[in-house]
């Protein structure tokens, strides 16, 4: 046996498995600190090198360091060198060259796979290993994989080697219970693949740990438990209606493009259902950002579009409205504003805000005209415009939508199911929704790739006397449609105008973001005194402590000429004490921007990014930043985010290694 003869070969040196399995025995019962970096051979990786093989030269140089050892020219610890120093990323298919090695059969397959997971101190033979293992492996072999898989770096492909072995489930479980972020939904999708009876229950209450998932999945998930059968029992569980909650936002999310919720057919039977026991189970926050999530998507979202009941809508919308008014929600709401942990209070605020906005989720999207309801239009011979701004849970990772709803319908969120609709800083700051006699179009959303793959939504807005009219609907593929609208001219220029001046829905960085990219563009002389040219400033909803500036130096690229260089650099402006010491710094020394060139460097930088100190307001803390600007050159305190080592080269600037690749 090959496993016993050489095991000892690379004992002198941590294996990632037994970095893994140390870890894993200071807390049984988690994950891993970070998914378990720094990694054994951390010093040797970079992100992405800029010097790797084509992939056709990799998955070459694979099978040949695989035959040379099946040929006896090579031992397993040579073997393992071999692939070490290849340079093949790890995260290429394996699986596809290791199988067209001739003389591999699978208990070799399986013991060389074995030995390289168990002592391999490279992730290129480890992943090799994993690879081997997929189609070999045993229920003996359940130990080494879910202890490997505990890494981030390998736990899809240690689901991908558990999955084929028979009763792997429960190991499945074990690992996705110590799992998170795609790790924990691989797994989670390898148990509703195998469904076995004996995982339903913990896949209806714990699959999803209340971070952002796919929609796909998450209607994946629903299916395999029969979740809207599941809510219509009499009496629910709250932990059940916990990861109803999570299931069903996941499944309205606006940044999702797999079609996940029009494609679930118990959709309207889960959401009323769920909405039907909501306001009795005890509140939490989690709970609380699933009644905002569906409340908009059922007023303003996709599922204002799905096969309702006659007044089934409405009462979903009453049922979840009468949930957020109640005392014992308000007061959940209120504690959370108060948490010691930001990322509380920001989806704390945030559902203060929403609640705010409307009401309560029955009510009319926030608008500035009275709004017909979506089966009561053509009460005269004008439709009825209204704007509402849809901000996501900061926990979701979407975008700020700016939704159009004509006679209470949200017609571009019907039109276009590709991508959200654009922010209101696209929309409205700009003033492309306003109306002029000459015919504008406007492109009111993109496709989640991009306009080039998979279209975008376009519509032309013109004024013909007292009238408004939005016509000539189209995408790239030539598939909307959508009849015209006509609108009073004066009520139109009303409403658009007050949507232009409500910031309402704003966070604090948002704001600031806002007036900061206000003051640059009315003063560009900011920052061409230091021979750069401003890009944008914005404020993430998942990143709500601080703001982003990226700019270009020495101006905005022409068009990629070679003897025009050009970098793109980032500053990142902190606005919470709390979390300000680990912000506007670059992790590594290599990544700062300063110039080689000592004469091109301006003033001194500040000493560290402080948060913006001062009145709290966004204007003053806006015009702090803006007199920052004014005295030192941002270059000083920013870092090269994008451009060309060459182009760097050519500025004087060191190339830092996060751009590398």
């Amino acid at each position: 046996m090959i496993v016993a003869d050489e095991r000892g070969a690379l004992a002198h040196r941590s294996s990632f498995f037994e970095h893994a399995s140390r870890l894993h025995e200071r807390a049984p019962d988690l994950p891993l600190p970070d998914g378990g970096r720094p990694y054994p051979d951390q010093a040797g990786h970079l992100r992405c090198p800029a010097d790797s093989p084509p992939l056709s030269v990799c998955k070459d140089a694979l099978a040949g360091a695989l035959a040379a050892f099946l040929s006896g020219r090579r031992s397993l610890p040579e073997l393992h060198d071999d692939l070490r120093d290849s340079r093949v990323p790890h995260w290429i298919s394996f699986a596809a060259s290791l199988r067209k090695v001739p003389g591999l059969t699978p208990d070799r397959a399986r013991e060389i796979g074995v030995w390289l997971v168990r002592n391999s101190t490279d992730r290129t033979p480890v992943a090799a290993g994993l690879a081997l293992l997929a189609r070999t492996g045993r229920p003996e072999d359940f130990p080494l994989l879910r202890t490997i898989g505990l890494l981030r770096l390998f736990g899809p492909a240690a689901v991908k080697a558990l999955k084929p072995i028979p009763g792997s489930a429960t190991t499945l479980v074990w690992l996705a219970e110590r799992s998170t972020g795609h790790e924990r939904m691989t797994a989670v999708a390898a148990l509703c693949r195998l469904g076995d009876p004996a995982t339903l229950p913990w896949l209806l209450r714990r699959a999803l740990d209340g971070r952002a998932v796919e929609g796909g999945l998450a209607r994946q998930v629903a299916e395999t438990v029969s979740l809207a059968e599941a809510l219509e029992g009499e009496r629910v569980g709250d932990e059940v209606l916990v990861q109803a909650g999570r299931l069903l936002r996941a499944l309205c999310q606006p940044c999702d493009d797999s079609g996940a919720l029009s494609g679930y057919a118990d959709a309207c039977r889960a959401i009323t259902a769920f909405a039907r026991h909501a306001g009795l189970a005890a509140p939490t926050l989690d709970l609380v950002a699933s009644v905002v999530t569906l409340a908009e998507a059922v007023r303003t979202g996709d599922a204002f579009f799905l096969p309702w009941a006659e007044g089934e809508r409405r009462a979903v919308l009453d049922r979840l409205g009468r949930a957020l008014a109640s005392p014992h929600w308000t007061e959940v709401v209120d504690q959370a504003r108060r948490s010691p942990d930001p990322r509380t209070r920001w989806r704390a605020c945030w559902a203060a805000r929403a609640i705010a906005d409307t009401g309560s989720p029955a009510a009319a999207p926030a608008s500035y005209d009275a709004v017909a309801g979506p089966h009561d239009a053509g009460a005269g011979p004008y439709n009825e415009v209204a704007v509402h701004v849809a901000v996501p849970d900061p926990l979701n990772f979407s975008q700020v939508q700016t939704r159009l709803l004509v006679d209470g319908r949200p017609v571009a969120t019907e039109a276009f199911r590709k991508g959200p609709m654009f922010d209101p800083e696209h929309l409205l700051a700009t003033g492309m929704l306003r109306a002029t006699a000459t015919p504008r179009e406007v492109r009111l959303a993109e496709a989640h790739c991009t306009e080039g793959c998979c279209g975008a939504l376009y519509v032309t807005i013109a004024r013909d006397g007292g009238t408004v009219v939005w016509d000539r609907w189209r995408d790239s593929g030539g598939t909307v449609r959508m009849e015209a609208f006509r609108f009073e001219a004066r009520r139109y220029a009303d409403t658009i105008a007050r949507a232009e001046r409500d910031h309402r829905w704003e966070w604090p960085a948002r704001s600031v973001a806002r007036k900061l990219s206000e003051h640059l563009r009315a003063d560009p002389g900011v920052l061409s005194r230091w021979r750069c040219e401003l890009q944008t400033v914005y404020a993430q909803v998942d990143e709500q402590d601080r703001i982003r500036m990226m700019f270009w130096h020495p101006r905005r690229p022409s068009g990629g000429e070679p003897d025009d260089p050009w970098l793109q650099f980032e500053w990142i402006i902190p606005l919470d004490p709390g979390d300000a010491a680990d912000l506007g710094e670059p992790c590594d020394p290599a990544d700062a921007g300063h110039p080689t060139d000592a004469t091109d460097a301006g003033e001194p930088a500040e000493p560290g990014d402080a948060p913006v100190p001062g009145d709290p307001d966004p204007a003053d803390r806006a015009a702090s930043l803006i007199e920052r600007l004014r005295r030192t050159d941002p270059r000083t305190f920013s870092r090269v985010v994008g451009g060309s080592p060459w182009h760097a080269e050519r500025l004087g600037y060191p190339w830092p290694s996060s751009c590398t690749g």
